[in-house]
This record gives C-alpha cells, sequence and structure tokens, in this order.
C-alpha cells in the first residue's frame, strides 16, 4: 500500500534465486568438476584452460532481459569450496555467498562508494532473509578467501 511490503515479483523471483542456489551447491556436492561445467556453463562461455586448471566455473542465471546474476564457483583442491553470486540489473548488489565448509548462505548488499544498488536489490535481500538457510552476516570475499572473477 505504501510500498513497505514486498512485491510477489520480488517474492518469486527470491525464491526462484533460492531453488537455483541450492541446486547449484547440490550439483558442486555430486558432481565433478568436468561434470558441472557442462551443466552450468553457459555456451560459448566454458571455462578456458587457465580456468580448468585452477578449478573455477563462472555462469550467468539470466532472470529476465533487466535481472541477471553473475555466479562463481570454485572446486580447489587445497581450499574449502565456495560459491559467489552477484546481482545485476533490478538486483544490481545483491551478494550471495555460501561455503560448502559452513551451514547457511549469506546475503546482503555489496556496493562500493558511489554505486546504487539495484531499484529491487534491497527487497529481494529481505526476500531472500525471511526465508530458512539464509543469514545477513556481511560476510566478504576476504573472509571465505574468495576472489570473484566478475567486478563488485
Amino acid at each position: 500500500m505504501f510500498g513497505w511490503g514486498r512485491s510477489t515479483e520480488v517474492d518469486a523471483r527470491a525464491k526462484l534465486l533460492a531453488r537455483m542456489i541450492g541446486l547449484i551447491l547440490h550439483a558442486r556436492k555430486t558432481k565433478s568438476y568436468e561434470q558441472f561445467t557442462a551443466a552450468y556453463s553457459n555456451p560459448g562461455n566454458e571455462p578456458d584452460a587457465l580456468a580448468r586448471s585452477s578449478g573455477k566455473a563462472r555462469f550467468v542465471m539470466r532472470i529476465s532481459p533487466t535481472c541477471w546474476y553473475d555466479a562463481s564457483i570454485a572446486y580447489f583442491r587445497e581450499e574449502p569450496p565456495w560459491l559467489c553470486v552477484h546481482g545485476g540489473g533490478d538486483d544490481y548488489g545483491v551478494y550471495i555467498t555460501a561455503s560448502l565448509v559452513n551451514d547457511g548462505i549469506g546475503v546482503d548488499l555489496h556496493l562500493t562508494d558511489g554505486q546504487k544498488a539495484g531499484r529491487h536489490a534491497r527487497a529481494v535481500v529481505r526476500a531472500l532473509l525471511s526465508l530458512p538457510g539464509y543469514r545477513n552476516d556481511h560476510t566478504s570475499e576476504d573472509t571465505l578467501g574468495v576472489v570473484p572473477d566478475f567486478p563488485a
């Protein structure tokens, strides 16, 4: 009524995003690196030799023409695996992190000085935080030892 509630569009997007992240995390646990990259790489954007040797995969999850998420996942041999997902367009600034060692998934806005959040970013963060397993812990790449392959 006065803009305080979330729209059903944002709630539906958050639930879709949560399902997609659940599928990615499950695939990370059950598939080899080669199987994972074959299933999740965007056509024409498969990992090159350097990415393969480092055990990283990147892909884009396009939600709508004005909303997408860049994802980066690691299959390190020496370090715990991680997943980072960064929103673009309407959800610009939504930042989701997960370590397959720790329970729960961190979600927050991740913006540098001068950047503006996408028009639905704050609402998506609130919607995700209302779902089981999501927490707002201001987890950063430094905490996870993550160096995402996409701009923050």
